[in-house]
């Protein structure tokens, strides 16, 4: 019975702890792999001007496809404005999404925050132009969707190299699912440890239950946290690698040779970093494992 009951917990917490938040992570790696794939193809059309400008709006434009570099304007419910020194230009909201890069990494803004964006802040936008409304302007389309990117500093030279390592998640596991994955693994695995409470011949198993519930802090807790800083900075290679690839893929594409490198490197790296911190993890299992069974038989009589 108790083996069943081991299983279940076991169970739970490879659901709760372990699979929801790796599905979550595989699902942002897609999301962001889509969009770095997107910002390649459209980083080598050429930049807007107001002389190609007119052509379009005469049609004598074959290819629509255009980067901009300017600044933000206004925004409306439906349109964002925005210039350069020759143009002003609109920018559709429909299926658009717009994000900002700075430091901190790369976030999406929803629409109704634009109204807090002040004008001036710089702005790239790379994409289709279309007639939309009546009117000539940036617009996503089911084949071309827009890449619009808000940023804070003055050099544009570095921008796509920042705009890349912004892309590319510090901790993938930590996504839009893991916060509530948790809570409810710990939900989960407190009313097991109180069912178990209930039947004095279940206390080892409410006490395993108990100490699987705090499995989140343990890459944080001696010995373990030696392996976790191991396993961060081969996660920080792995991400430098993969940043690398990706410069390589845009600036040099013929060079194969030199990105499968960058790419073998960065899987190797990665790979690397998980099984550290797997070990880790079972470090600290392993030793507060032997300790809550020493004193369980403290407390046992005879």
């Amino acid at each position: 019975m108790r083996i069943v009951d081991l299983c279940i917990i076991t169970g739970l917490l490879f659901f709760w702890y372990g699979m929801i938040p790796v599905v979550g992570t595989f699902i942002h790696r897609y999301h962001r792999k889509v969009f770095r794939q997107q910002l390649m193809v459209v980083l080598h059309k050429p930049l807007l001007d107001y002389e190609t400008w007119r052509l379009l709006e005469r049609g004598h434009v074959n290819d629509t496809m255009f980067r901009f570099l300017g600044k933000f304007e206004s925004v409306s419910e439906t349109i964002l404005w925005i210039k350069n020194e020759s143009l002003l230009i609109p920018l559709g909201l429909r299926d658009t999404q717009i994000f900002f890069v700075n430091d901190a990494g790369l976030r999406r803004i929803v629409n109704r925050r634009l109204l807090d964006i002040s004008e001036e802040t710089k702005i790239f936008v790379a994409g289709e132009i279309v007639w939309q409304d009546g009117r000539q302007m940036f617009a996503s389309t089911k084949k071309n969707p827009l890449i619009t990117i808000l940023y804070d500093k003055e050099d544009n030279e570095d921008l796509v190299v920042r705009i890349i390592s912004a892309s590319r998640n510090k901790n993938d596991y930590w996504n839009l699912v893991t916060p509530y994955s948790i809570i409810m693994g710990i939900f989960s695995l407190i009313l097991m440890a109180i069912f178990y409470l209930q039947r004095p011949a279940f206390r080892i198993m409410a006490i395993i239950a108990l100490i699987a519930v705090f499995i989140p802090l343990f890459p944080f807790l001696p010995p373990g946290i030696l392996f976790t800083s191991m396993s961060r900075f081969l996660r920080k290679c792995a991400e430098t690698a993969s940043i690398r690839s990706d410069i390589t893929a845009i600036q040099e594409p013929h060079e194969r040779k030199q990105l499968r490198h960058y790419s073998a490197k960065a899987v190797l790296y990665e790979v690397s970093s998980w099984i550290i911190l797997i070990m880790g993890i079972g470090t600290n299992i392993f030793f507060i494992g032997v300790v809550a069974l020493y004193f369980i038989r403290l407390a046992t009589p005879g």
